[in-house]
């Protein structure tokens, strides 16, 4: 099996948290496949050394974006998007674990490599609701005529969601995946997405997140290029979408999830993390 590397390697991260988080009683969504993907890769997340803090730190972020990103794409789809495109899919298990009001067809673009691992993990299984289409590209290629060769409809709503992923691109390829998304986006179409304008360099070898893994702090520092706008909506409208954006700290707290006061992820990251939610002008 081709295990992840790279950005892919991040995804392993988002997938541990998924684990922990659908592991509590209070789980804010189940994700039964995300531990599978974790095993698959060969990590073993150090959770036996966290203490309470440190556990509630690591999976804070992923499990409020992943909670708001869930009932984002669910409200899309029965306001009557008929597309989802996971832009930079990696484990992504919405197609599988999501209850969608409506029929969908789910498109996740990401390397080859990181669908072929993906699928390996699945092993056949298929989504009971929605079709899934894979379409293994790397963003920084022709992901557009990718996905209308996959049979991706321009003309029919959309809903994209863009997790974790525009960090990863130098400006210029988050400038050209944002007018491609606009260009392939019929009207009533929606955007989902992380956005973080925050210090990386802060971040430290011996943090939880980076514990007995095999991404350290300077080849993750290495993989990102680009921080995000201070102002999201105004930034969202540059490129004709009308956005609402929530801080993770605001939306944590409508969760009832409160980072510790002495947060190490508050210390790595310090600066704004927002959730955005965008409909086409």
């Amino acid at each position: 099996m081709n295990q992840p590397r790279g950005v892919g390697v991040t995804a392993v991260f988002v997938a541990a948290a998924r684990a922990m988080e659908s592991g509590r009683a209070d789980r804010l969504f189940d994700d039964p496949w995300a531990g599978e993907f974790v095993g698959a890769s060969g990590w073993n997340p150090p959770t036996d050394q966290m203490d309470d803090g440190s556990r509630e730190e690591l999976t804070t972020w992923v499990a409020v974006r992943t909670k708001f990103l869930d009932d984002f794409v669910l409200d899309a789809v029965a306001a009557g998007c008929r597309q989802l495109v996971l832009l930079g899919a990696g484990l992504d298990t919405r197609a599988f674990r999501l209850p969608w009001p409506q029929p969908v067809t789910v498109y996740e673009l990401d390397t080859a490599k990181m669908v072929q691992f993906k699928d390996a993990v699945l092993d056949g299984v298929s989504p009971a609701q929605a079709a899934r289409v894979t379409v293994p590209i790397d963003l920084r290629d022709d992901w557009p005529a990718a996905l209308r060769g996959a049979g991706f409809g321009p003309d029919v709503p959309t809903a994209w969601i863009l997790e974790g992923l525009l960090a990863y691109l130098p400006e210029d390829g988050v400038d050209a995946l944002m007018r491609h998304a606009g260009e392939l986006s019929g009207a009533g179409s929606a955007i989902g997405a992380t956005i973080t304008n925050v210090d990386f360099t802060a971040a430290m070898d011996d943090a939880p997140l980076f514990r007995g893994s095999p991404l350290r702090r300077r080849d993750w520092l290495a993989l990102l290029h680009s921080n995000g706008p201070a102002d999201p909506e105004a930034w969202f409208d540059s490129y004709g979408w009308r956005a609402t954006a929530v801080t993770v700290d605001d939306l944590a707290r409508r969760y009832g999830r409160v980072l510790p006061e002495h947060s190490v992820l508050k210390q790595l990251r310090q600066g704004n993390r927002w959730l955005v939610s965008a409909v086409r002008k």
